[in-house]
């Protein structure tokens, strides 16, 4: 059952690591995207939303880590989440 929980766990970290890598392909095909604006102000609004993007993946993507780790119980990540966000 343990060797089952490991696998699992490293399954749950490499769909993350996956997920992390799309993103910043995103963030890529973003800037391209950004360059090829037309005027100022719509310069500025597609970087004002992609920043917005940009933060809301980061703490999605914390919060996806912490609950691969919870979920599975890996005590070394845990306690990386416990030392970083003592509230929680």
């Amino acid at each position: 059952m343990e060797k089952l929980k490991k696998i699992l766990l490293g399954m749950g970290y490499l769909t993350w690591m996956i997920c992390n890598i799309a993103v910043i392909y995103g963030i890529g095909w973003g800037a391209i995207k950004l360059l090829e604006s037309g005027s100022a102000g719509e310069f500025l609004l597609k970087l004002a939303g992609g920043m917005i993007m940009v933060l809301l993946m980061v703490i999605l993507s914390i919060l996806c880590l912490g609950l691969v780790a919870m979920l599975f119980g890996d005590e070394r990540m845990a306690n990386k989440f416990d030392d970083i966000f003592p509230d929680m």
